[in-house]
This record gives structure tokens, sequence and C-alpha cells, in this order.
């Protein structure tokens, strides 16, 4: 039997290879411990009988979760009494003590609006995907079934890789062309080798809270970590600590979001953002490897903005870590 409990680094390995998992309070790490228990039976939290317990699953959505340690950095760890152990890949306890863990007891999606502490106001309003998305994508058509490989064999393209060419379904391509019109993003390249641009980070932390759908402009943090882990499938680091410098007065192109550290939400500061560009996706191209593609299109401006990129080239990947996606942007270029 297939011991789970505290090792995170085979958790982290079935989130990443697009297992399906449901989701459980308290984010990405109790979203790999449902998931582990539901595919490899009877993994969820023994007694001292060796019996699993009736809410065994449920007691072990208690015991792990994500808190921001003193550098601003979004680490795993282990709650126990009032305080939180950061916990190494292998879920050791690394010495590391959280005193104050704000992230405990994180809400579900269906309850997460009455939890705001700002003043809600208005609820913010929203901006409708491009509706007649043409699908210019042609040769073999992919699969459903992803690879799964192991860990250490993982190896992320640059957005020079070239790959054979593939046909994606119509539903796919709209939903990757929405997810590279995130206003503003063409303000920032990055390779998977670089850190996520927080100038981007924070303008596609608005249109995932758009899309979770919610009558609330205040979100708990763990609900932005997660919904920015999802699209770029890791952690934007120091995204809490910097968010503001680049969303406050003076800031170009300044996403509606602010954070506040007193009681560790996000707000949005006003309606959702209109499109900026157009993407239209011309070539996808199979780059193998954990479910890797390389998509290439072409980009015009939208709505009067100042967007000057006519190209974009994007690593994407094809996984579960949101169903509603179903796609992570590993790499950007825009030319």
């Amino acid at each position: 039997m297939f011991t789970f409990v505290k090792n995170l680094y085979i958790m982290y390995i079935l989130y990443s290879q697009g297992v399906q998992f449901m989701f459980k309070k308290i984010g990405i790490v109790l979203i790999c411990v449902a998931m582990a228990a539901t595919v490899f039976a009877g993994c969820s939290k023994k007694n001292t009988d060796n019996e699993t317990p009736s809410g065994g699953l449920e007691d072990s959505a208690q015991e792990f979760g994500f808190e921001e340690d003193e550098d601003g950095n979004t680490v795993a760890v282990e709650y126990d009494g009032d305080k939180a152990y950061v916990i190494d890949d292998n879920g050791n306890r690394t010495g590391e003590v959280i005193k104050h863990p704000k992230n405990r007891g994180e809400k579900t999606p269906e309850t997460k609006a009455n939890t705001a502490s700002d003043d809600n106001g208005k609820t913010p309003n929203k901006q409708e995907d491009r509706p007649n998305v043409p699908n210019k994508t042609d040769g073999e058509e992919t699969k459903k079934e992803l690879t799964t490989l192991p860990f250490d064999d993982i190896k992320v393209p640059s957005t020079s890789a070239s790959g054979k060419k593939v046909k994606f379904s119509n539903a796919d391509v709209a939903t990757v062309t929405h997810m590279l019109e995130v206003p503003y993003l063409y303000m920032a390249s990055y390779e998977n080798t670089d850190q996520v641009p927080i100038s981007i980070a924070t303008h596609v932390a608005c249109w995932m809270l758009e899309r979770e759908n919610l009558n609330t402009s205040s979100f708990a943090s763990g609900t932005v970590v997660i919904d920015l882990f999802n699209y770029f499938d890791r952690t934007v680091v120091s995204f809490k600590t910097e968010c503001n410098s680049y969303t406050g007065n003076g800031a170009t192109n300044a996403a509606p979001i602010t954070y506040n550290s007193d009681n560790d939400t996000f707000k949005i500061t006003s309606d959702y953002e209109a499109a900026t560009h157009e993407v239209t996706i011309t070539e996808i191209q199979n780059l193998g490897n954990n479910n890797y593609y390389k998509v290439i299109g072409t980009v015009k401006a939208a709505n009067g903005s100042n967007c000057k990129a006519t190209k974009v080239e994007a690593v994407i990947q094809k996984n579960k870590l949101d169903s509603s996606l179903g796609f992570s942007v590993k790499a950007l270029k825009w030319s």
C-alpha cells in the first residue's frame, strides 16, 4: 500500500501530472491530499489501530496548507496547535516556524464570498470573453489522455523550442486564446527559468478572480495564491509583498487589485479590466515531455490600448490544475 500522509514530493508529482482532483479547504497541498486518497485506496490518515477513521480525509485536510514566510514567499506547512511548521518536499519539518498562521481553515469556493473582511461594496462589473474565436490549427489531433512522467524527467521547453504541428479542438483553442488575452499580458515576456513578472501577475490575478464568479470585491489571499498557481503552474514569488508596488498610484497600466496585510485579503478596486489586445492562434506544436505545447499567434491592439506586440509565442502545459481551463502558461514571448 502506498503510504501518503506527509510526502509532499509525491503529492506534487500527482498534482503536476494532470491528475483530476477535488477542492478541499486549504488549497493546493490539500487538493493533492484529496486526490491521492481517491487514487490510492487506503492512503488517508490512519488511527493507532491501522483503521481509517470515518473522518480521515477531512481530518487530514486540517493539517496541511500554505503560509507566507517572513521573506514573503509562499511555503508548505504542517499545522500543529496554533503554529505552522514549514515542511520540505518530503513532508519533514525544516525547523522554521510561523507563529501566527493566517490561512488555516481557508473556506471553500462556495463560502469564500462570506469571509471577506473588507467592505465588499459594489460587485465589480465583469467582462465577457471574446466570442467566436477562430480555430486555425492544423495537424494531428491531440489526445485527451495526459502523459505521466517521473518528476526528475520533467523538462519545460523554452519559447525557442519547436515540434510537430497539432490540431486543438475549438473549445481548447478558445480557452488558450482567452488565457493569452488577459489584459496587459503583453507587458512582459518570461521563460520558465525566470520568475513570473509581478507586472503581469497582477492582471492575471484579476482575470482569475473574475472567473471565480463571486458577488464580492474582496478575496482571501489563499484564493489568489491558488488561482495564480493554476494559471502559471508555479508560485508567483513575493506576490503579496510586491503587488501594491505595481498597482498603486503612479503605476503604469495598473491592475485594479490591492493587498491588505492587516486582514490578508485582496480587493478588486474597480470594474474588471476590458480587453487590451486580441490573439489569433495560427499554429500549435507538440513539444512532448510533460504535455507541453508551443502556441504561435498574431496579436493586435484592442479598445485603444497601447499594445505594440504583433506576435506571441507561448509554452503551455495541458493539465487539470483548473478544470475550467485545462492549461497553464509556462513561458511567454511577445514581439
